[in-house]
């Protein structure tokens, strides 16, 4: 298995990575409030988490998620991986070299709670299967493993490839096929494309969260990993494709913002807001039951904020009073 395969930069490739680029510098030139942009953040980690599980099976959505937050158990997958996704956020910066240890420390995140698999690379053969169960592909035995990492640590940390997202995907293309571990291949080799890019100050400040392509387009997602060392530049347009997607979409959503149709709230109202958006008419017993170690006062307050800023209205005026979505 050669490391990294053999590829060129059609001017197909070349293409599509200018208009990501061009959407990046785009966003890049806005005056973006600091509250705005931490909301996008938070959503874009999210939706990069959620979107990553679903790909693996989960069919959990954004609305679900929302209903059982607290239910950390229920949603354990997705959680891992947002959990892997904030730690690489605060651990990468420009110029950080990825490490096997890091790709250990990633895995062990997502796979919390199933320590079992989260000693080692795999011991043992490895294959992906189709849904019928067929092996329609065997990853390398054992004993290359760790030499095959150690090359595709060396192509990321180099300069051999010049544009990071063509390196960002090179090589979680190789590390599907590598497939070093029991089980998490996935959510980490989609974490891994994370890291290079921030490693190399690839659209610092911004997560794209092309996972959400890559599960809307799942088959097609597979068929081009398969593929990948035949046909590099095919797997490479597709996975291009989706970075372009959702940075369009990431450009809609903050243009909205900026143009007023979207109302900005801290993390704990905007929680509140969609409980009653969800419910209709809800009663402060029931939003306290939510949010226990928050103070009440602190609550009335939060409540108090969405009716000034017209989104929700109260009914009544003694402790029974309700709340509904105007």
């Amino acid at each position: 298995m050669k490391v990294p395969p053999d590829y060129i930069i059609t001017p197909e490739i070349l293409n599509l990575i200018s208009k990501v680029d061009t959407n990046l510098m785009y966003l890049f030139s806005l005056t973006i409030p600091k509250e705005l942009k931490q909301k996008i953040q938070r959503i874009s980690l999210l939706k990069s988490s959620l979107f990553s599980a679903r790909i693996e099976g989960n069919s959990a959505t954004l609305e679900t998620l929302n209903k059982s937050e607290s239910d950390k158990e229920k949603n354990k997958e997705i959680f891992n991986i947002l959990k892997a996704n904030k730690f690489l956020e605060r651990k990468v910066k420009n110029n950080f070299e990825v490490s096997k240890r890091f790709i250990y420390g990633l895995h062990s995140l997502v796979m919390t709670g199933e320590e079992e698999k989260t000693k080692n690379f795999r011991n043992e053969m490895g294959a992906i299967f189709n849904q019928s169960g067929i092996a329609v592909y065997l990853s390398p035995p054992p004993t290359q493993i760790n030499s095959l990492i150690d090359q595709l640590i060396k192509f990321i940390n180099s300069n051999i490839e010049k544009f990071p997202l063509i390196c960002a995907l090179v090589s979680h293309l190789v590390f599907e096929k590598i497939h070093p571990f029991i089980d998490g291949n996935g959510r980490v080799g989609r974490l891994l494309i994370f890291s290079i890019l921030k490693a190399k100050g690839y659209g610092e400040g911004y997560l794209i969260s092309f996972e959400k392509y890559l599960e809307e387009n799942k088959s097609d997602y597979y068929y081009y990993l398969d593929q990948g060392y035949k046909n590099t530049e095919d797997y490479l347009v597709f996975m291009l494709n989706a970075f372009l997607k959702e940075s369009e979409e990431l450009k809609k959503q903050i243009e909205s913002a900026q143009n007023g149709k979207e109302t900005l709230l801290p993390p704990r109202q905007e929680e509140i807001y969609l409980i009653i958006k969800e419910h209709k008419i809800v009663s402060f017993d029931n939003i306290r039951r939510r949010f226990l170690k928050v103070p009440e006062r602190t609550l009335r307050y939060d409540l108090k904020k969405l009716v000034e800023k017209g989104l929700t209205v109260k009914i009544g005026e003694t402790r029974g009073s309700y709340y509904k979505i105007l």
